[in-house]
């Protein structure tokens, strides 16, 4: 099956599927998926996360010559109620041109906040952020208003990063430069992380069958939550069941998560 990535994604998936499935996965050459949009800003997003990864699968498939593909999409955003920390959703399509279906995992959770700096020198960077330049790469651009102007992205040696905030800083109008993190897989450890999970999510899934109709893919697509309180009964905020469902008939089921309830302190009756 193809992978519609330009940034290495398949390193990340490519174990999950081997094992669990056999499968291979190919990746062709100067796949442009920045077409569908970029972190950096340079191209926005223009439909929703599932919109954007089937494309990119599709795009894969057509120049593979194959009938499946994967491709993820992920995105960053504020966390509310959680201070210091962004809101880190990614998804993993597989599309199935064969039998004519598609299977979604994905993953929401908090991460650290991408923050971005507007400095005129390497030193009013955080010394983190430059001690960890090798592992977490970054961006750097002139701060022009109304203009993003030259970006210069995957940086990963701090005197490459000292050059390019010092040529970004000239280049901008108040001789400033902005520094973030570069979120594209290839140089993001957190996401790699998540996609290796999500591709052993996606592979198992692919490999359970339905109890109906023996098609591939049954798994789960809903949470439903209200796992009572182990003290007064009252529904908390916790999973109490999953829904599994296939993706191809309509065979549904329940699942009851196995927990014996759940602890006062996340009762909104007994710790308001």
């Amino acid at each position: 099956m193809a992978v519609g990535t330009r940034h290495g994604k398949e390193r990340q998936l490519a174990p999950a599927f081997d094992e669990i499935l056999g499968a291979r996965l190919v990746v062709p050459a100067d796949l442009d998926t920045d077409q569908y949009g970029t972190f950096s800003g340079e191209v926005a997003r223009t439909g929703s996360a599932v919109e954007v990864a089937r494309a990119k699968a599709r795009l894969g498939m057509r120049a593979a010559g194959v009938s499946r593909g994967l491709a993820s999409e992920a995105s960053y955003g504020p966390s509310p109620g959680l201070v210091g920390c962004s809101l880190h959703e990614e998804i993993l399509l597989f599309v199935d041109d064969v039998d004519g279906f598609e299977v979604l995992e994905g993953h929401r959770a908090a991460t650290p906040l991408t923050r971005s700096y507007r400095v005129r020198s390497i030193g009013e960077l955080p010394a983190a952020v430059v001690d960890g330049v090798a592992e977490q790469a970054l961006i750097v651009l002139p701060y022009t208003a109304g203009s993003r102007g030259k970006i210069i992205k995957g940086i990963t040696q701090a005197e490459v990063l000292r050059t390019a905030i010092v040529a970004a800083a000239q280049a901008s109008d108040d001789g400033a430069a902005v520094v973030e993190p570069d979120l594209r897989a290839h140089h993001n450890p957190g996401r790699q992380q998540v996609l290796s999970q999500l591709a052993y999510r996606l592979a198992r899934r692919l490999a359970t069958s339905c109890p109906s109709c023996r098609s591939p893919g049954y798994g789960r697509v809903d949470v439903v939550l209200g796992l009572p309180c182990r003290e007064c009964s009252s529904p908390t905020t916790l999973p109490l069941h999953e829904t599994h469902a296939c993706a191809v008939c309509p065979h549904h089921s329940t699942v009851k998560l196995a927990q014996p309830g759940a602890d006062p302190g996340t009762c909104p009756r007994c710790n308001p």
